[in-house]
């Protein structure tokens, strides 16, 4: 159950993380018993399939590829949300930092910068 040609498949790449987190293998068994070549091979399968990085702690065993792919996609997401709170607060920042910019800018010069609804254009501004 192993690739001639150092090609393994995904339900191959499964079955072997399945085994080593399940406990019935460890990591290097797992090497041995399937006949796969690379010494950090089944490790990096483990943490592209699992997310674990430390095999020794074991990790849940999944019962098939869909929670899997659940379990992926809800981490994508918790990153994404992640992202966009840091960039929302980023943009708190910068919205509060123009409004003090502007505050400071109305003292300074003495002349409202912002318009105010429903404000009407100057005769000057119609002309133009």
């Amino acid at each position: 159950m192993s690739a001639k040609n150092g090609i393994y498949s995904e339900a191959f790449k499964w079955k072997v993380v399945q085994d080593v987190l399940s406990g019935s293998l460890s990591k290097e068994e797992a090497r041995r018993a399937y006949s796969i070549k690379g010494n950090c091979t089944v490790l990096y399968w483990m943490q592209a399939f699992s997310g674990v990085k430390d095999y020794r702690s074991g990790g849940h065993v999944f019962e098939d590829h869909s929670q899997l792919a659940k379990t992926r996609k809800q981490s994508k997401q918790a990153a994404e949300i992640a992202r966009l709170k840091q960039e929302l607060k980023a943009e708190r920042l910068r919205a509060d930092l123009w409004q003090k910019v502007v505050e400071v800018a109305e003292e300074e010069l003495g002349i409202d910068i912002r318009k105010k609804f429903g404000a009407k254009q100057s005769p000057d501004a119609n002309n133009s």
